[in-house]
């Protein structure tokens, strides 16, 4: 059956791909150019830990297909944006944003102010999901690159009660190959 772009595998395949490729620009522009813009002075830790995360992640999105992480590599790098967000909300700060709220707690941005009653601000949570979301990726990546460098964890097997093919058989069936001609080697 034809697909809709005639090669028969229809259009769908290529939506992750293309979605994935737009979202990695689009962060490794967005923490590239708000870090050119705040060199100035204006860049506080988690500003910058933020930003440098956010292009990072939008770097490896745009390289993903040469990431090719094991199963390990999820099971390890996986829990890390559901961990981050909720150990995150633990410590009270007094970073910016939620100013009517005297417990603000989230990281990099407070998004969950409490002590006037619990607020939970949408912008700052999905901004701290995304950049969760980076630092497992980063993390991700970490554990590919170890797992590429460490030996070959298969075990090794025995072929010593292997017989093997026709090939010794054919050998033995001739055994004066004296006037054999293979394509000009003697």
């Amino acid at each position: 059956m034809v697909g809709e772009d005639g090669h028969g595998a229809g259009l769908w395949p290529s939506i992750p791909a293309v979605l994935r490729v737009m979202t990695g620009w689009f962060f490794l522009g967005i923490g590239l150019l708000n870090l050119a813009v705040e060199m100035d002075g204006g860049l506080t830790p988690a500003y910058l830990i933020f930003h440098v995360v956010l292009a990072l992640g939008g770097m490896l999105l745009l390289t993903r297909h040469r990431i090719a992480p094991s199963r390990a590599g999820y099971l390890i790098a996986g829990p890390v944006a559901p961990a981050g967000l909720v150990l995150s909300a633990l410590p009270v700060t007094q970073r910016c944003c939620l100013a009517a709220y005297p417990e603000r707690r989230g990281f990099p941005y407070p998004f969950l102010g409490t002590g006037d009653g619990p607020h939970v601000d949408a912008k700052y949570l999905i901004i701290d999901v995304i950049f969760w979301g980076c630092a497992g990726l980063l993390l991700l990546s970490a554990v590919t690159l170890v797992e590429r460098r460490l030996p070959e964890r298969r075990t090794p097997v025995d072929l010593s009660h292997y017989r093997g093919h026709a090939e010794p058989r054919a050998y033995a069936a001739t055994p004066d190959r004296t006037a054999e001609n293979v394509g000009g080697l003697t």
